[in-house]
Order: C-alpha cells, then sequence, then structure tokens
C-alpha cells in the first residue's frame, strides 16, 4: 500500500497551479469573446512564462493587424518569506510598482546675480542605474536591455559605463560639505547626516544643479523625448562600493531612480576579475599571491584578526592529506562581537584610503558595501538585488524592466540573438545566416586568445576563500533576507 503522504503528494503535482487555471480561464474567456464578435482568427500564438506568472497571447485575425494581449496573474503566499523585510527594511520589490517619473525638473544657479541661469530639464534620466557588482554579468544585463526598443541606456551615447557619480560628482561635493559644513569624525556623518542638515549652502546646490544637467549628457536624449514609453538605464558596477553615494544620487536625481544590484558567488567574482586583469595584462601576480596580500590588508583595517594557516600551508597540507577530519573549520579568526554597521565602517575606511583600489576580494564583501544602499532605498522599494544567474532568465528579466517603471503591456516581444559560451556569458550576437555552433566557436577562439581565460581555479584555493567568505554571507542574510540563506554553499 502506498505511504499516504506520497499519494497526496502525486494528487498535489497533477492538481493544476492557481496560475495555470488562471491562464486557462484567462484563454476561454479571450477565445469566447473573439467568437462572440465573430473574428476569424488566422493565427495565435501563446508564450507562457512561469517563473513570471506571465501569459503573452498574440493573435492575427483576417483582415485585422496582428495585436498582443499580456496576462499577469499574481499571487503571494502567506509562508513566502521574500514577502517579508529583512530586519534592515530590505525585500524584493513586488507588483504593483510604480511607473516611470517623466517629470521635469527646473534649477538655478549663481540665483539673484547678473550671471544668474536657468536649468530646464525636460525629463529626468536615467530611471535605472545597476551599481555592480563587478564581473557579475552586469554587462550581459545593459547588452540584453539595450535590444529591447522600450529601454534607452548609455550605450546609445557611447558609455559603457558613466563613472559619474564615482568620479566627478562625490569628490565635488564631499569637498563642499567637509568646507562649508562640518569636520567629519565617523562614516555615518559622511553619510546619512549629509543630506539631512537643514538648507543647503547655495554653493552647494549651484554644483547639483550642474551636475544634473550634465548628467543628461550621457544619454541620447532625442530618443527619450521621442519615446516617453522607454526606460533610461546606465551601469557603473563601481558605485556599489562608495557608501556616500546613495545620498548623492538622490540629491542629483530628484526623479528618485530605482536601483538594481546583481551578486555572483564572491569566488567566481573574485577569480572571473582576476582573469579580466590577466587578458588585459593590467596584473601579472600569482592569485595566490594576491589572496595572501589581500588578506593581510583585511587584517590591517580590523575586519579579520589573523589567519591560524596562511594559504600556501593550507594548500600544502591538504594536498598530501586526503583525510578530511584534519581540514580546519575555518583558517580565520573574526573580531568577536562584529556586526554588520562595524564591520562597513572598517570596510569604507579602507576603500576611501586606497582610492586606486583594485581589489579582488573586497569587491565580494557584499553586505557591508550594500549596507549604506539597503538603508536609503529599501524602505520604498527602489532598490532590486538579484542572484547572478536570474539574468539569463527572460521571465525575471522583463520583472526587471517591470520594475524599472515599463508597463506591463509595452514590454515588447524580441529575439534573443545573443550566442553565450558554455558559462553562460554572452560571447557575442548571431549573424542570422551562421549557425549557433559556428557563433559559438568564434567567439570561443577570440576569447582562447586572452592569456589566463581558460585557467580553471585551483579547488584548494576556492575553499580557502570560501572559508574566508562564510561570515560575510551571514551578514547577507541579515541585510537582504533568509532567501539568501544558503545562496552560496
Amino acid at each position: 500500500m502506498e505511504d499516504e503522504d506520497l499519494i497526496r503528494r502525486r494528487q498535489r503535482e497533477s492538481s493544476p497551479s492557481p496560475f495555470q487555471t488562471n491562464v486557462l480561464v484567462f484563454i476561454i474567456g479571450l477565445l469566447s469573446f473573439l467568437r462572440l464578435f465573430s473574428v476569424e482568427l488566422t493565427s495565435l500564438k501563446l508564450k507562457v512564462f512561469a517563473n513570471n506568472n506571465t501569459v503573452s497571447l498574440t493573435t492575427s485575425a483576417a483582415g485585422k493587424t496582428k495585436s498582443t494581449l499580456h496576462y499577469h496573474y499574481h499571487q503571494y503566499s502567506k509562508n513566502n518569506n521574500t514577502s517579508q523585510r529583512s530586519q534592515y527594511g530590505y525585500r524584493r520589490p513586488r507588483p504593483p510598482y510604480s511607473p516611470i517619473q517623466h517629470t521635469s525638473h527646473t534649477c538655478i544657479i549663481n540665483r539673484n546675480t547678473s550671471s544668474e541661469e536657468v536649468i530646464h530639464l525636460p525629463i529626468g534620466v536615467p530611471h535605472l542605474i545597476l551599481i555592480g557588482a563587478q564581473k557579475s554579468a552586469t554587462s550581459e544585463f545593459q547588452l540584453l536591455a539595450d535590444k529591447r526598443s522600450n529601454v534607452i541606456t548609455s550605450l546609445s551615447a557611447g558609455k559603457f559605463e558613466t563613472h559619474f557619480f564615482d568620479f566627478h560628482v562625490q569628490r565635488t561635493l564631499m569637498h563642499i560639505f567637509r568646507e562649508e559644513r562640518f569636520t567629519l569624525h565617523n562614516n555615518d556623518a559622511l553619510t546619512s547626516s549629509f543630506f539631512q542638515i537643514g538648507p543647503k549652502s547655495e554653493k552647494f546646490n549651484d554644483t547639483v544643479c550642474r551636475f544634473r544637467q550634465l548628467y543628461t549628457k550621457y544619454f541620447d536624449m532625442s530618443r527619450v523625448a521621442s519615446n516617453d514609453m522607454s526606460v533610461v538605464m546606465e551601469k557603473t558596477p563601481s558605485y556599489m562600493l562608495y557608501n556616500g553615494l546613495p545620498w548623492i544620487i538622490d540629491a542629483v536625481c530628484p526623479w528618485k531612480p530605482k536601483i538594481l544590484v546583481i551578486l555572483r558567488d564572491p569566488v567566481d567574482r573574485a577569480w572571473s576579475q582576476y582573469r579580466m586583469d590577466l587578458g588585459r595584462k593590467k596584473n601579472t601576480t600569482n592569485f595566490a599571491a594576491k589572496v595572501e596580500e589581500e588578506i593581510d590588508t583585511l587584517i590591517a583595517y580590523g575586519l579579520l584578526d589573523n589567519t591560524t594557516i596562511s594559504l600556501s600551508d593550507f594548500m600544502a597540507n591538504l594536498a598530501n592529506n586526503t583525510d578530511q577530519s584534519d581540514v580546519p573549520s575555518s583558517p580565520f579568526v573574526f573580531p568577536q562581537n562584529m556586526t554588520l554597521e562595524s564591520c562597513a565602517q572598517l570596510l569604507n575606511k579602507l576603500v576611501k584610503q586606497n582610492e586606486k583600489l583594485n581589489s579582488y576580494l573586497i569587491r565580494g564583501l557584499y553586505a557591508p558595501l550594500l549596507l549604506s544602499w539597503v538603508k536609503r532605498f529599501a524602505a520604498d522599494d527602489r532598490l532590486m538585488v538579484m542572484k547572478f544567474n536570474e539574468v539569463f532568465n527572460e521571465s525575471i528579466f522583463d520583472e526587471v524592466l517591470r520594475f524599472a517603471g515599463v508597463d506591463d503591456t509595452s514590454i515588447d516581444e524580441h529575439d534573443n540573438n545573443f550566442i553565450r559560451n558554455n558559462r553562460g556569458v554572452i560571447i557575442g550576437e548571431r549573424d542570422k545566416n551562421e549557425s549557433d555552433h559556428n557563433h559559438a566557436m568564434k567567439g570561443r577562439r577570440k576569447q582562447n586568445v586572452m592569456q589566463g581565460w581558460e585557467i580553471s581555479l585551483d579547488p584548494l584555493i576556492r575553499l580557502y576563500l570560501k572559508l574566508l567568505y562564510q561570515p560575510f554571507n551571514r551578514f547577507l542574510v541579515q541585510l537582504l533576507g533568509d532567501e539568501w540563506e544558503g545562496w552560496v554553499e
């Protein structure tokens, strides 16, 4: 006799889900409507995105033009943890999303003087800013977005990454603030207090106004003006490193752009950055040596107390020992009673004192890097944090566009002509007369000429780094919620 739990499970599996039931009702209702008005269909095309609870139905009727209808079914389980905010106030945004703000903005420079200048922006852009993490498919996301007719990226103005806020704006505004307001003693004063103190000086307001005007030069404003249903986006992965930028972005962009983050396994991310630097000949140091060097930096700034064993000794011991019981639970000694806030302060100090930092490990300390972004943008659901593999899911990609403000009905159908290699990375766009295999091999040959691109990470180094990131990944669960539990094995 079958186990009762097994029988019940089979019954659940054979029963239609609420989404499937609603899809069926939607289709039957539409076909009944068409039959009632004697509409003769010449073709019908149905797309169902189960992961996103979305149906796209395209019909062609005799003597009529093609039309596409979209149906989006939302259901949130009472037990769905993503509906609950983390202890820091974050939850992944969910429908209904706020629409795009196509609003004009006017500010005045040198007010009440002979050189007074009125700056008028017909539309405030961008609507979406992708802030990181580096080597986490941010370029792939922008390339995919740029293929959509309803997305305008900084690529249209010839800018792959604008670096507007980190290279230009941050230093200038912080200098004015230090000069005219306070002597700063800690990182909190440098961020939240920066924009919460009363009216700003004329110099500060004039500078912000000028920056607002300069920012539009990174986008094709003629396209923006002619397509008011489009989302305008930019991506600069280094933004994520600077804890003061959330407040600066809100000062320069009063139209409240949405913020997008893509996170990748921090070990994979670090190794990908190293391979990129090898290909660009920016680094000739052995990766293991770079790891040990950066761990010394983490110790120097108080993010680690010490290590019980160096990476080289760790690898030597394990290489000659198959007894896993001798493997230390962690070779790292972390400061006692360290909180996410104290960790973020130490990390911000490290970043600020090393302006030309090209770190492989620090960029993967996601929780302390994201803390100020969550504090500023999570409460009103302007921040979405994605996982690396979600970038390549078309239905989730469409959901990001909805988050950015595109209405469901304006998300266009498209053919994804990108070819990816065996790592899932976009390596080019397919020629219509070229097979997938030939195109993929062409991209592979191009990649193989890059020194170090096909080198694999030593599994012992991978293990060492996974042990390093464990406590920082636990902070990520505190910051973003339980759905990030066990995200990285």
